[in-house]
């Protein structure tokens, strides 16, 4: 009888936890291309940091990746994806933000986002300049883009980027065997 009680336990969470991810869309920033734009727009810390899952939220081993003065991120599609919205984890450095959804943009030779008319699809923008917080960026519903643009103009300090749909990821995350184990607990 123990037996069975857990195993409803376990299929109760399981079917909580799929309902949730429904609720809150997918993260599907680890499909995208990650990019910082070059030139005079210097960084501190590492692209990868910004899909690690990790912010001063769940984790001792959050790191950032910080613009002393503006800077742009570019996140590309191998095809176009239906996009909810992105989500920033930022630090105490907030700034102000536009998110740039584009059709056929590139990220050219020079660094630097390359469109033709028409390319924009959406854009959204953020003035708060709210520190050690979430910023929801939505677009309208009906986004479909594959390519994404991060534009601050002044310092930032972000934890996560997050690319919200309602479409699943395609990555597959590596995990650890003990990672595996501590999420059955």
């Amino acid at each position: 009888m123990k037996r069975l009680t857990v195993g409803a336990g376990i299929v109760v969470g399981l079917l909580l936890s799929v309902a949730w991810i429904h609720a809150v869309g997918f993260n599907i920033a680890v499909d995208a291309v990650t990019r910082a734009t070059l030139g005079y727009n210097r960084f501190d810390g590492s692209l990868s940091f910004l899909t690690d899952g990790l912010t001063p939220d769940n984790s001792d081993e959050a790191r950032l990746f910080a613009w002393p003065s503006k800077g742009n991120l570019v996140f590309t599609f191998a095809t176009p994806r239906a996009i909810d919205g992105v989500r920033l984890r930022v630090g105490a450095d907030a700034g102000s933000y536009a998110v740039l959804a584009y059709l056929g943009a590139a990220y050219g030779e020079t660094g630097q986002t390359e469109t033709m008319a028409d390319a924009l699809v959406a854009d959204v923008y953020d003035f708060d300049y709210a520190p050690d917080t979430w910023v929801d960026l939505p677009f309208p519903p009906g986004t479909v883009t594959d390519y994404i643009a991060l534009v601050t103009e002044s310092g930032a300090e972000f934890y996560e980027v997050e690319i919200l749909s309602s479409e699943p990821s395609t990555a597959v995350m590596a995990i650890s065997w003990g990672q595996v184990k501590n999420g059955i607990r």
